[in-house]
C-alpha cells in the first residue's frame, strides 16, 4: 500500500507539473518613453512635458529612470521593447538601455540585459542618430539569436537606428520568433500628406526588411504615427498581417491622447505569430499621460502589451485557387505557362523597376500551393472600375515613360501609391485576363526573353508564337489541392492527463500506461 501511495503521489506531482507548465508564456512590454538619453548635454525642447522629461543632470536622468522602472517592472515583462531611447555614442560610459535594464533587475529581483546593436554613433556629427529602438530582455527566460538587425531597408539615416529586428528564443521550450520594434514618421512637419508619404515608405522598407528574419514567426511593433486605414498600415494588412490591440481589445483602444485619443502605437502579427498570441492590450494605468495629470507623465505614449503562448508551429502554406473573376483586395498570383508553368514574382526588393521574373510552381486540381505568399499582388480597386496593382512589399506598379523616344518602357516601375497607374483587368473566354495599363496602353505578358521567364507590358494588338496572357489564382486558405478530406491525426500525449472511462477517473501516462488513483496500473487484453 505505501508503494502504491508513494506511485499515486509522483503521478500526481508529475500531472501537477505538467499543468503548471503547460505552455510557453512570453509576456512582450512595448513603448515610446519621449526621448530617454543617457547623456547630459542632449537638447529635450518637448514642450509641455518639462518635470520629467527636461533632464540635464544625473538626478533628472535617474528620475525619468526611476519612473519608467516603477510604471513596467511590476509586468515583469520578459522582453521590453522601446522607441526613442539614445543612440550609443562613441566613447560613451553608458546608455539609456542599461539604466533600465538595471533598473527592472533591481526592482523585479529578475536578471535583465540589453540585446546589443552592434552599432556606434558619432553624435557630434551624426545628428539624426540621436534616438534608437531598442530591447532588453529576461535572461533566465529568453535569448537573443543572431544579430540585432535593421528593417530599414532603402534608408542610410535615422530609420535604420528607429526600426530594428531580433529573433528570441525561449528557454523553456526553444521555440524561437522574430519580433521588430519601429519607429515610423510623425506628423511633425506641418504637411500631413508629406509625413504620410514618408510612413508609407517606411512601412514598404520594413516588408522588405522582414525578409531577412530567421524565424518565421513574426511580431511588429511600435509607434507607427497612424492610426488604421492609412496607407502605411494598410500595407502591413494587405502583406497578412493583423493588428492585434484591436483584435483583443476592440476599437476603443488608444495609446496617445492628443484632442481625442488616438491608437498610433500597434501591434501586427503574421498569420502563424498570430495564432500564438493570448492578449493585447494597452496599459493605460502604467503611465499618468491619460489617466492623470499628463504634464508629469515620463512620455507621451502609453505602453502595451503582448502576451504569446509559442507552440511548435509547421510552416505555413499559401493556396491558391484558379479563377475567372476578380475580386479586389484579394491576393493573386499572376500564372502562365512560358516554360512549364511560372508565376510572375515581384520586382525585387533592391529594385524599382525590372522585367518580372518568376518562380516555378506546380498546379493540382487547379490549386497551387506556395511557401510563402511573396509572390502575390493584390488588385486595388480605384473606384471606377479600374485596379492599381501592388505587390507583397506595398508597392504599386506603373510605367515609366521615356521623353527622349516618346515610349513608355516594358519594365514594369514599382513606387509608392501616388506613382500608381490603373489598369483593367478583362477575361477572356479561354480563362485568361488581358491586364491592360489604361495610362500606356500596355498589358503583362509572360514571354522568354533571352531564355529567362519573364512577365512584361508591351502594346501588342495580338500574341506572337510563345507569348502568353495571365492566368489569375486567388488566396484561397479552405483550397484543398488533394482533394481528399483530411482527418485529425491523434497524437500521443507529451505529458500524464485525466481520463474518464466508464465512470471511472485514471491517469494516463504519455507511454500509454494506465494507473487508478490507488497508483495501481490497469492491464487490458
Amino acid at each position: 500500500m505505501i508503494k502504491n501511495r508513494i506511485i499515486l503521489t509522483l503521478l500526481l506531482m508529475i500531472l501537477a507539473a505538467s499543468t503548471t507548465l503547460a505552455g510557453d508564456v512570453i509576456r512582450i512590454c512595448g513603448q515610446n518613453v519621449q526621448n530617454f538619453f543617457y547623456s547630459l548635454d542632449r537638447e529635450r525642447t518637448q514642450g509641455n512635458y518639462v518635470p520629467i522629461s527636461n533632464y540635464n543632470t544625473i538626478e533628472g536622468r535617474q528620475a525619468k529612470a526611476q519612473a519608467i522602472v516603477t510604471a513596467l517592472a511590476p509586468y515583469e515583462a520578459d522582453i521590453y521593447a522601446f522607441n526613442e531611447v539614445e543612440a550609443k555614442g562613441e566613447g560613451a560610459d553608458g546608455e539609456a538601455l542599461d539604466l533600465l535594464a538595471e533598473g527592472m533587475s533591481n526592482m523585479t529581483g529578475k536578471p535583465y540585459s540589453v540585446v546589443s546593436d552592434g552599432m556606434t554613433y558619432n553624435l557630434s556629427t551624426d545628428t539624426q542618430g540621436l534616438i534608437k529602438s531598442g530591447f532588453i530582455y529576461r535572461t533566465d527566460k529568453v535569448a537573443p539569436v543572431g544579430d540585432n538587425v535593421s528593417t530599414a531597408v532603402g534608408y542610410t539615416t535615422v530609420y535604420p537606428y528607429m526600426m530594428r529586428m531580433q529573433t528570441f528564443k525561449s528557454l523553456a521550450s526553444g521555440e524561437e520568433f522574430t519580433l521588430s520594434m519601429n519607429h515610423f514618421k510623425a506628423s511633425t512637419s506641418g504637411d500631413f500628406d508629406s509625413d504620410a508619404l514618408k510612413r508609407e515608405q517606411n512601412s514598404i522598407a520594413l516588408l522588405k526588411g522582414l525578409n531577412a528574419a530567421t524565424d518565421p514567426d513574426i511580431l511588429v511593433m511600435g509607434d507607427l504615427n497612424s492610426e488604421m486605414g492609412e496607407q502605411c498600415l494598410k500595407n502591413l494588412v494587405d502583406a497578412g498581417y493583423e493588428e492585434q490591440i484591436l483584435k483583443h481589445e476592440g476599437d476603443g483602444a488608444y495609446s496617445y491622447w492628443f484632442d481625442y485619443g488616438e491608437l498610433i502605437d500597434h501591434v501586427f502579427a503574421n498569420s502563424t505569430m498570430a495564432q500564438q498570441i493570448t492578449s493585447a492590450s494597452t496599459l493605460h494605468i502604467a503611465n499618468p499621460h491619460s489617466t492623470g495629470n499628463k504634464y508629469n507623465a515620463y512620455s507621451d505614449h502609453d505602453p502595451y502589451m503582448v502576451t504569446l503562448n509559442l507552440e511548435a508551429k509547421t510552416a505555413p502554406v499559401y493556396n491558391y485557387a484558379k479563377t475567372t473573376t476578380l475580386t479586389a483586395g484579394v491576393p493573386y498570383l499572376m500564372v502562365a505557362p512560358i516554360n512549364g508553368l511560372q508565376a510572375a514574382r515581384p520586382v525585387s526588393i533592391d529594385k524599382t523597376y525590372e522585367y518580372q521574373l518568376t518562380t516555378d510552381v506546380t498546379e493540382t486540381n487547379n490549386v497551387i500551393t506556395m511557401n510563402d505568399a511573396k509572390s502575390a499582388f493584390v488588385f486595388e480597386d480605384n473606384g471606377n472600375g479600374n485596379y492599381y496593382i501592388k505587390d507583397y512589399y506595398g508597392r504599386y506598379v506603373y510605367q515609366f515613360y521615356n521623353t527622349s523616344s516618346g515610349k513608355y518602357g516594358n519594365n514594369t516601375n514599382v513606387g509608392v501609391k501616388s506613382a500608381a497607374q490603373t489598369f483593367t483587368v478583362i477575361p477572356q473566354e479561354d480563362g485568361t485576363f488581358k491586364i491592360l495599363n489604361t495610362v500606356s496602353n500596355c498589358y503583362y505578358i509572360a514571354l522568354t526573353y533571352q531564355n529567362k521567364p519573364e512577365f512584361a507590358l508591351y502594346n501588342y494588338t495580338s500574341l506572337y508564337s510563345g507569348q502568353h496572357l495571365p492566368w489569375l489564382y486567388r488566396y484561397d486558405a479552405t483550397a484543398n489541392p488533394t482533394g481528399i478530406s483530411t482527418v485529425e491525426s491523434c497524437l500521443q500525449p507529451a505529458a500524464p492527463r485525466k481520463v474518464v472511462e466508464n465512470g471511472c477517473l485514471f491517469i494516463v501516462m504519455p507511454n500509454g500506461q494506465r494507473y487508478n488513483l490507488q497508483g495501481m496500473g490497469i492491464k487490458y487484453k
